[in-house]
């Protein structure tokens, strides 16, 4: 048996010795391709005079390009794609989640903080403030999440909340400022064109000694698959380990993005390519290749993007999300299951609270949304009760164009939470939101594309356009992952993926369609403006069966929380249920997107603020779930049209400056408490 075993254990070293081999050969095989083409044969190989150019009192024109255009393009290429690369795969492993980024920790919005700052002061300050930018979003992130008592997912959902709440701070002071609005916007492009070596030259300089970091952390980063416990066990101090990781990989973000501009999504895809698509999960083994290919992604989508340019002009970043998309969905549809690890990992750690009274929940839920409502309908001096009990005719006016607006907030929020509640519990994963399917970015698009190709259709035209879309996505994701049993992992995967291409995808229209930019950026952030009694109608009907058909279905994701296999010995089909439960809460997303926009973010933040007041059982979490969501929209519209006034904040980014800080309250409340 000893035998057996030895000679098993041989033959899965050498499969992931040529894993390995592979990922490194085809890598480097196809960036040093990358780079001889960006570097000399893009454009007419240069004489030889063009080389000495660095050392010419009269250089040629040819010279100055090829040593101040194309050559810093290819090295800055190369670092950012690698910076990003190994700065995702530190985020994973501490987090102990494929699906996390720079993005999702707050990094990059920080980041972004420090761009604004930098218009104001002199170009030496660039880089310093977007570093400090970055870092101090990280700082705040550890801090919500408990600081050194924190578990991979609380680090998680901190560092969303963050990232929600910074990106909402940036979208209302570029509504104010229509300079940073159009550098930002621009900045958010991507592009790896360089003016000389002054951007990549400090770069230079800084990388040497971060991979030098790495290599002396080769051993801590290891054993960090193993968990605090065992961690502390052997002599290593976990706290100590994620402060030095989210350093570093703050420092290789801002680099990047101060290079780039923000390409935050190399960073979850090339990770996962190497992960996934070669079998690598090593840290010391999976933190090299991550670089490798993530200069391979990022060069690929710089060469597309100069192939196109006489057709189109097309963003870095955009390509590269679409590229990375593509990419991932074609090895999830290739490899093999038993490359992914345990789904219950995943999950685990999430937090908690002491369970409240539902009742008295309810009634909290349900005195605020009469309040919103009240306040929403006649709040100032224009509608008031008397007013309308004396049969004023603009009054009622009024009334009918406020109430109805409201209602569809309640509908809609009560929709998109209760989509989250259903897809956490399906994929067993507490980052799954409408969005993690890509079913709500698919349907956003295919209404977009509707609204902009098609503009003299009715309104009414919207839920079938969003019905397209989340059918083609939920297609999407069925065909690629149906012969593997539906594999949580492998759906979200997939999804994230999908959002990708569909982001980039609604980018190009945009793009394509400028003259009606304003109503589709309007829209793409989600707003209930000029929605009317017919646009209730339309919901009511969705939110009533969806809610009674996950009622009906609580018994399932009760099991389906416990384990496939617990399900299916206890007699309930895990992959057939799963699949009916995925295709409810589509069509749930889709019919509140229609009339929304996509406003996905209500359908992570609520399940979870819900979860952390101590609801447990789907019984009371189908209750609760609802009315936090339609509360949470009717609050966040009200506060949107009245903070600005008369300028409408659109739905979404009030959305996350209300929610995200009460779910910090909520995070750092079972923190303190446990402590």
């Amino acid at each position: 048996m000893t035998a057996v075993n030895q000679q098993i254990e041989t033959g899965q070293a050498r499969a992931a010795n040529r894993r390995l081999w592979l990922a490194t050969g085809a890598g480097t095989l196809a960036l040093i391709a990358l780079l001889l083409w960006q570097g000399f044969f893009r454009y007419p190989v240069p004489e030889v005079g063009a080389w000495l150019t660095p050392w010419q009192s009269s250089p040629s024109l040819d010279g100055l390009l090829l040593w101040w255009a194309q050559l810093p393009r290819v090295v800055a290429g190369l670092i950012v794609g690698a910076g990003l690369g190994i700065a995702g795969a530190l985020m994973q492993l501490i987090t102990r989640n494929p699906l996390v980024s720079p993005d999702l920790l707050g990094i990059t919005a920080g980041a972004q903080f420090g761009v604004i700052l930098g218009m104001m002061l002199p170009a030496a300050f660039a880089l310093p403030l977007v570093f400090l930018g970055g870092l101090l979003a990280a700082m705040l992130t550890f801090f919500f999440a408990g600081g050194s008592r924190t578990t991979p997912l609380r680090l998680v959902l901190a560092g969303m909340a963050m990232a929600q709440i910074l990106y909402a701070l940036l979208t209302l002071l570029l509504t104010l400022n229509e300079r940073a609005a159009f550098v930002v916007a621009i900045w958010d492009t991507g592009s790896l064109s360089q003016f000389g070596w002054a951007r990549v030259q400090l770069a230079l300089w800084m990388v040497p000694p971060l991979l030098l970091a790495l290599a002396l952390l080769r051993r801590p980063l290891n054993m960090a698959l193993l968990g605090d416990a065992q961690m502390r066990v052997l002599g290593l101090s976990p706290r100590m380990l994620k402060a030095v990781v989210i350093l570093i990989g703050t420092l290789l973000t801002a680099l990047a993005i101060h290079i780039a501009g923000p390409l935050g999504f190399i960073g979850l895809v090339a990770p996962n390519l190497v992960r996934y698509g070669f079998g690598v999960h090593w840290p010391s083994r999976l933190l090299p290749l991550a670089a490798l290919w993530g200069g391979v992604l990022t060069l690929s989508a710089d060469v597309l993007v100069a192939a196109v340019a006489e057709v189109i002009e097309l963003p870095l970043a955009t390509l590269s999300a679409v590229l990375g998309g593509v990419a991932v969905m074609l090895l999830l549809r290739l490899t093999r299951s038993r490359q992914f690890p345990a789904q219950s990992t995943l999950g685990a750690g999430e937090p908690s609270g002491k369970k409240l009274s539902t009742l008295a929940i309810v009634g909290v839920l349900v005195i605020m949304l009469g309040a919103g409502l009240g306040y929403g309908v006649l709040g100032g001096d224009t509608v008031s009760l008397a007013m309308l009990m004396a049969g004023d005719g603009v009054a009622w006016q009024l009334l009918d164009l406020r109430l109805p607006r409201l209602m569809v907030d309640a509908a809609g929020g009560a929709l998109f939470a209760t989509s989250g509640l259903i897809l956490q519990g399906v994929t067993r994963n507490p980052l799954a939101s409408p969005s993690v399917l890509g079913v709500s970015q698919t349907a956003a698009l295919a209404v977009l594309a509707g609204m902009l190709l098609l503009p003299e259709l009715a309104p009414a035209w919207r839920l079938p356009f969003a019905w397209l879309g989340a059918t083609v996505a939920l297609a999407i994701v069925i065909l690629l992952n149906v012969r593997h049993g539906l594999e949580p992992l492998r759906l979200i995967l997939t999804g994230f993926a999908l959002t990708g291409v569909a982001a980039g995808l609604t980018s190009l229209l945009i793009g394509f369609h400028s003259l009606n930019i304003t109503l589709a950026l309007i829209w793409m952030a989600g707003s209930s403006y000029a929605t009317t009694w017919g646009d209730f109608w339309v919901l009511l009907p969705w939110l009533c069966i969806g809610l009674g058909l996950a009622l009906l279905a609580r018994r399932w994701m009760d099991l389906l929380a416990l384990g496939d296999g617990v399900a299916d010995s206890l007699g309930v089909g895990a992959a057939r249920k799963r699949l009916l439960l995925l295709v409810l809460a589509s069509f749930m997303i889709a019919a509140a997107v229609s009339v929304l926009g996509p406003v996905a973010f209500v359908g992570l933040l609520v399940p979870h603020a819900v979860r952390l007041l101590g609801f447990y059982g789907y019984r009371d979490r189908l209750i609760v779930t609802p009315l936090m969501g339609a509360a949470l929209l009717i609050l966040a519209d009200v506060g949107g049209q009245r903070l600005l006034s008369p300028l409408d904040v659109p739905l979404g980014v009030m959305t996350a400056t209300i929610g995200a800080p009460i779910f910090l309250v909520l995070l750092t409340r079972t923190y303190f408490r446990k402590a």
